[in-house]
């Protein structure tokens, strides 16, 4: 297990924020976002060349990295909305697979339709989108993590049988999950520690946070009640042989003018004692 820091997400929002916090922080792992990447907002299309600069800056500071996060429009709203999403999607795994990295963690949810008799045609149409993009990203050599959604009333796919059943339908080493413990939680509730072990081997990234079975992205502590056991994910993880980056998430401000940033140390003292621990 790789603990892991999201760039843009403390300091300054910027990678070389990020870089300095983890080397204050004695963690050893980036994880590289889109939006930093320069001209990235501008275009929605990653530079490869800016891709690889990012790169050497991470390892230039003794860092590692090797994977991207990315929230792209995800739309199989029409053929032509589809062959949009498909083509942004392409140019950005050619860029990764040239600045060598080998790993894509993805938001792909599309929004559920209000006729549950629209939801199979729905369903139909993202399957071939998502297995093109599989089918792409695996001749690039690319693993792409899909940021699980425990949201089954709001997106397609949410919850562990949507996974199954995307799993089923394409079966490539390329297709895989960002375990987000918090959306599972949501979805799965116990269940969570079964479903965990379950997905395994198809667990690329993880993102570790706490939550109570709620809508939206309220930030908690962990070790809440009613919340999920982040000791028991982490022993699970080890049990199962993870090897991937695990990044904390949606930690609570504290009243101090770096307070998300406070929160977030918190959160990687707290991994990595439990790292040690077992």
């Amino acid at each position: 297990m790789r603990l892991a820091i999201q760039a843009g997400s403390v300091a300054d929002r910027t990678l070389e924020g990020c870089i300095a916090f983890c080397r204050a922080m004695g963690v050893e792992n980036v994880v590289l976002t889109a939006p930093t990447v320069p001209g990235f907002q501008e275009t929605g299309v990653l530079d490869a060349k800016a891709l690889k600069a990012q790169i050497a800056a991470v390892e230039g500071a003794g860092l590692k990295t090797g994977a991207l996060q990315y929230r792209p429009p995800f739309s199989v709203a029409s053929q032509a909305a589809a062959a949009d999403t498909l083509d942004k999607l392409t140019r950005n795994m050619d860029a990764l697979a040239e600045a060598g990295l080998d790993t894509l963690t993805m938001f792909l949810g599309v929004l559920r339709p209000v006729s549950p008799a629209d939801e199979e045609p729905l369903w139909g149409a993202y399957l071939a989108l998502y297995g093109e993009m599989i089918a792409r990203a695996e001749e690039r050599g690319i693993k792409i993590a899909a940021h699980y959604c425990g949201h089954r009333g709001r997106t397609v796919p949410a919850g562990s049988e949507a996974y199954r059943r995307l799993f089923e339908a394409i079966p490539s080493p390329s297709n895989g999950l960002c375990f987000c413990v918090g959306n599972a939680w949501n979805s799965e509730g116990g269940r969570i520690y079964n479903v965990l072990r379950e997905f395994a081997p198809r667990i690329y990234t993880v993102h570790m946070r706490g939550t109570r079975v709620i809508w939206g992205e309220t930030p908690f502590w962990w070790d809440i009640p009613d919340g999920p056991d982040i000791r028991q994910i982490f022993q699970i993880l080890g049990e199962v042989g993870y090897t991937g980056m695990i990044s904390a998430e949606h930690m609570p401000d504290m009243p101090e003018p770096n307070g998300r940033d406070v929160g977030l140390a918190w959160a990687m003292g707290y991994m990595r004692a439990i790292v040690r621990y077992l």
